[in-house]
């Protein structure tokens, strides 16, 4: 589940000479030492140069390019080649720890498995959780196995009984009909089922099938959706508008996008309720200001919750769409418009109202994805 010696400090050797001389070239971190392997290594100057090396791998042209030490053989020059072509940036589920390698799934409907080896160290060791677990990495082919490029971002985060069996049936779907992908590049190897057919258990039936009206949502979690929705939508149409209403079905088919949903377990009026304050609070409900405003004592008494349940839910519901005042996805564009957190931005050095500036400007903004989109447009339509 590690890596043999040789191959820890040929890693080590050709990961510590590209993020350095990348930092060279980018100055991303000042006074930063190259590093050597054998030698105690400062860790945050990788944690800062990493993430902008996997938005620009171009820059890993750049180094073969160059390679102006001209340290690196044939050989190695190959296996950083590899890396530009075939890196794999994602969050994925750690769902076994096996003796080769540990298995990580994409959260995809048709999830992927990959056999990730550890470095200097297994994954078991290195990530302390009991699996699973979601964890963000970069992996890297090398030298005909998966590795990780020496950073794991794990998230503590449970899973309750519904998710965990979701998660083992989804693994065992993918090994059934794709295997474990052990190389980058090279096809896995699919472990076939058992002849013997096995009379099916009553969770493995069929799940109902429910019509979204349109919603983009798997069709394994249609029915709950529906059941969620309905809900929503009659709050909506006595308490808020079309508008809270349209955010919060967007928001729930999102929910039920995610692998696996968090919606296969609980109640149905708790995650109505759930949704229904986390977006409303999103959008500054509870400020009587505002011309449609409620207490949290009205969101949880509609739904017959206690506020605590309501808010424990809606906190949850926050945390897995990441909700805030920057994001902008989930808010109200009366909000959008008057929130100056979206729209002032550094533009040559000076904070500036992009509002204010050119519409070339307002595009290459809208393109990096800095604002919800073109002001100028929108003046255009008054």
């Amino acid at each position: 589940m590690k890596l043999p010696q040789s191959e820890i400090e040929l890693f080590y050797k050709l990961w510590g000479t590209l993020i350095w001389t990348i930092n060279q070239k980018h100055k991303i971190v000042p006074a930063f030492k190259k590093p050597v392997y054998g030698e105690r290594i400062n860790e945050t100057p990788f944690i800062v140069i990493r993430p902008k090396l996997w938005e620009n791998p171009q820059w890993i042209d750049d180094f073969l390019c160059e390679n102006e030490f001209n340290k690196l053989n044939e050989i190695e020059c190959e296996i950083l080649k590899d890396w530009r072509k075939n890196f794999i940036k994602d969050r994925f589920i750690v769902v076994k720890h096996l003796k080769p390698y540990s298995v990580f799934m994409t959260f995809e409907d048709s999830a992927k498995l990959y056999g990730v080896c550890g470095i200097s160290t297994s994954i078991k060791e290195t990530v302390l959780y009991d699996v699973p677990y979601i964890v963000d990495a970069v992996l890297l082919p090398f030298k005909g196995k998966i590795i990780y490029d020496s950073f794991l971002g794990p998230h503590s985060v449970s899973f309750g009984k519904g998710l965990r069996d979701s998660i083992k049936d989804s693994y065992e779907k993918a090994k059934e009909t794709t295997g474990i992908i052990e190389a980058i590049g090279v096809p896995p190897i699919p472990i076939k089922p058992q002849s013997v057919a096995k009379k099916p258990k009553s969770s493995q039936l069929t799940p109902p099938v429910g019509d979204t009206k349109g919603a983009n949502v798997p069709q394994s979690i249609s029915a709950r959706y529906v059941e969620v929705a309905n809900i929503i939508e009659k709050f909506c149409d006595e308490k808020l508008n079309e508008e809270y209403k349209g955010i919060c079905l967007r928001a729930l088919a999102k929910l039920c996008r995610k692998r696996p949903s968090p919606l296969v377990s609980g109640r149905v009026q708790t995650w109505a309720c759930g949704i229904v304050y986390a977006i409303g609070s999103n959008n500054f409900i509870f400020d009587k200001s505002q011309s449609i405003n409620m207490t949290a004592d009205e969101i949880a008494e509609w739904f017959s919750l206690s506020k605590s349940t309501a808010g424990n839910k809606a906190a949850e519901v926050n945390k897995l769409l990441d909700l805030s005042y920057f994001n902008t996805e989930f808010q109200l564009k009366s909000r959008i418009d008057r929130n100056p957190l979206i729209w002032y931005l550094k533009v040559n050095g000076f904070i500036v109202d992009i509002r204010t500036m050119p519409r070339e400007v307002q595009e290459e903004a809208f393109c990096k994805g800095l604002i919800p989109y073109i002001p100028a447009d929108e003046d255009a339509d008054v």
